[in-house]
């Protein structure tokens, strides 16, 4: 062998080797993976359902996050050409994924598209849909009916302060451990707006007034209640008070909740005002305020009908 081809070997040993070394250096990008959603089957709502007015939709919405914790989630429902949008909530779900379920009613609609969406930390998005037609007949259903529920403000020993509004029940800071899961709400009274306001607010609430705020103890519970009030039927008293008087099942009570302009905390709650809510598990009711104190050391007297 020459001295040419001896050169020659070397230098594309030499090459390989650095080669090597340059491919191993490389930084390997990880694959990046998008979150994936579905909808559950079975015993939830299924695409082309027929459902009559007042019908109960479930929807069963499972997902995984992809590369990034899964970080919100979108439901619209869209009827004759109008969005409304049911559900935007924050989450954060670095592993495990997302098992959700979402209850509402039926509307008149003859269709209803409704749309699923969440979203990652990288926000990377998937989206799945499904549409519900108008069955026959009603279903609207029966109701329960609190004529009187007085509870004290954030500062009265005396009352009890704590509200399940399904059953109508209310608990002391004494007998609310062990029933923390039950709670859907809670008064207080803060300035805001340039006025005491007295206020009604839920567990999960987590605003500028804070409800942990007023109640600190509800920081610590195992299970905070996520009750949604319309504010902004509240505030423009777009509710007759003889509507609510002759409110026997669900229909008004389904029909005055408009979810776009909904939270955790209603303010201003004047004697007289009507809001409507939905409960964590998609109980639709009214609240309409018999008296309401303005200092934090008084009460509050609440009527209440809400879905069976």
């Amino acid at each position: 062998m020459n001295r040419r081809t001896l050169l020659f070997l070397f230098f594309n040993l030499l090459l390989m080797f650095v080669l090597a070394i340059v491919t191993a250096c490389e930084k390997i990008e990880p694959t990046l993976n998008k979150p994936l959603v579905a909808l559950k089957t079975g015993e939830y709502t299924a695409d082309g359902s027929e459902v009559p007015v007042g019908g109960k939709l479930t929807f069963g919405i499972t997902a995984t996050e992809g590369s990034a914790p899964l970080t919100n989630i979108v439901i619209k429902r869209i009827t004759n050409g109008i969005v409304s949008t049911e559900l935007d909530q924050g989450i954060y779900l670095p592993s495990g994924g997302l098992d959700y379920t979402f209850r509402a009613t039926k509307s008149g609609a003859q269709r209803e598209e409704w749309h699923f969406k969440v979203m990652n930390a990288r926000r990377d998005t998937a989206s799945v849909s499904l549409t519900v037609h108008l069955g026959e007949g009603s279903a609207y259903g029966p109701i329960n009916h609190y004529p009187s529920l007085i509870i004290g403000m954030q500062h009265n020993p005396e009352l009890p302060q704590f509200v399940n509004l399904r059953s109508g029940n209310i608990f002391t800071t004494g007998t609310v451990t062990g029933n923390e899961a039950s709670i859907d709400l809670v008064a207080f009274v803060y300035f805001t707006g340039g006025v005491m306001s007295p206020t009604l607010c839920c567990p999960a609430y987590s605003g500028s007034s804070s409800v942990t705020g007023h109640y600190p103890a509800i920081a610590g519970w195992p299970v905070r209640n996520s009750t949604l009030y319309d504010y902004y039927t509240s505030d423009n008293d777009l509710i007759n008070p003889a509507d609510f008087e002759t409110a026997a099942n669900d229909s008004l009570l389904v029909q005055a909740y408009k979810p776009g302009n909904v939270s955790g905390l209603c303010k201003f709650m004047f004697t007289g005002r009507i809001v409507p809510f939905k409960t964590s598990d998609g109980k639709y009711g009214l609240i309409r305020v018999k008296h309401a104190d303005t200092e934090s050391d008084g009460y509050m007297e609440i009527e209440v009908k809400v879905q069976q």
